[in-house]
């Protein structure tokens, strides 16, 4: 049993990087002749990590010629297993309760190779269309002509692939992970593009997804953008952190809606932003209004609009407001949100851009190559984005 015990304290947690015997996972070793049952506490129910650290522990026992088979059971901790875990965790990690290496890379910038600018769009709520939002961004700037990529990091919920209707995996390269590309042309990289299957749920702690948005960032072969549209999850955890400490954000578009409820949450997001130092660049408020196809008349389904008020709380501008449409729906169910286009989010996306460039006082101008072949083939490109029935 000793040596079965030294065997194991070769395996980590893959997450916290520390042997499973001393963080108290081991819970029980039973030996019968050559057999071998482990019993291993793992810290939440459905752990994803759960087939790593079997794999892990099987071939660090199966060195010892005197065992024949090798069985591992998995249960979860009890609260007070949990307690003692992180008291192992923070006592090995010292006061600041994370690791050196874990601390340089949530603080340490990240270089923009060759990428223009990087927004990213916050919401601090979720069901507010952040999603459709950042989606119309690159939909609008691409049709403009400019070389656009998104990173999905919402990385528990991602829907972007959904919306453009991409499904194949990306592939490896010499120069990193090719992301994929949707139909007019914008670079696309989320986790459910990763995923065997894209409804398994992703039940990872802060420092997976920690590393993994960083990793998405740079070891993506992006190619030369002018715009990364950044997808954030709502709220103010650690993927949100991540992408305000890590990526060299431009700014921060933020997204609300009419409710007071949605107006007061999505303002923790944006405080955020500011503590972080991170630039607003402006508010959209999403779901506005519903006009009717009929008469043309507005109504304010969610409640009269405040977002004028909110975007001068913030001390930041009201880049548009963005009503309901069908439209968007169908769309969005059949992967075709890149057809969807509007008169007010033309105006929203151009003014996103012009805020941007003066902020960082330098001009983003449309290739010459694509203003040529734009102004060629006027007439087949406005086919391209046809709203067709579906």
């Amino acid at each position: 049993k000793e040596e079965i015990m030294k065997m194991l304290s070769t395996v980590n947690d893959p997450e916290v990087h520390q042997d499973i015997v001393s963080l108290k996972m081991v819970k029980d070793v039973i030996i019968e002749k050559n057999d071998v049952k482990i019993l291993i506490a793992l810290t939440v129910k459905g752990c994803p990590l759960a087939d790593t650290i079997r794999s892990d522990i099987v071939n660090a026992v199966s060195k010892l010629k005197e065992v024949e088979n090798i069985d591992v059971q998995m249960t979860t901790m009890s609260q007070q297993e949990l307690n003692e875990f992180r008291g192992v965790i923070q006592s090995k990690m010292g006061q600041n309760k994370i690791s050196k290496d874990y601390e340089v890379a949530s603080i340490n910038k990240l270089k923009r190779a060759s990428i223009q600018n990087v927004i990213a769009v916050i919401s601090g709520k979720g069901g507010v269309g952040k999603s459709f939002i950042t989606s119309i961004i690159a939909s609008e700037l691409r049709r403009s002509g400019f070389e656009v990529g998104i990173l999905d990091a919402d990385v528990t919920g991602p829907s972007i692939a959904k919306l453009f209707g991409l499904s194949s995996r990306p592939s490896l390269q010499e120069g990193g992970i090719v992301p994929a590309v949707t139909e007019t042309g914008i670079k696309v990289m989320s986790v459910n593009l990763l995923l065997d299957d894209p409804e398994k749920p992703t039940i990872w702690r802060g420092p997976i997804i920690n590393n993994l948005i960083r990793q998405l960032f740079m070891d993506v072969n992006w190619g030369e953008l002018h715009y990364l549209i950044v997808d954030l999850p709502p709220g103010t955890s650690d993927a949100p952190l991540t992408v305000f400490q890590s990526l060299p954000l431009s700014g921060v578009v933020t997204v609300t809606t009419p409710q007071d409820l949605a107006r007061l949450i999505v303002t923790k997001s944006a405080n955020m932003a500011k503590m972080l130092k991170v630039p607003l660049i402006g508010l959209v408020e999403n779901m506005s209004y519903f006009e009717c196809g009929h008469c043309n008349k507005k109504t304010s389904l969610l409640g009269p609009s405040h977002g004028k008020e909110s975007a001068e709380y913030l001390e930041t501008e009201l880049l548009g407001k963005v009503g309901v449409d069908p439209k968007i729906s169908i769309l969005s169910d059949n992967g075709q949100i890149e057809k969807y286009e509007s008169v007010e989010l033309k105006k929203i996306v151009e003014r996103i851009r012009m805020i941007v460039s003066d902020m960082s006082e330098t001009e983003v101008n449309i290739p010459i190559a694509w203003k040529a072949e734009s102004s060629d083939k006027k007439e087949s490109s406005n086919k391209k984005f046809e709203l067709k029935p579906i």
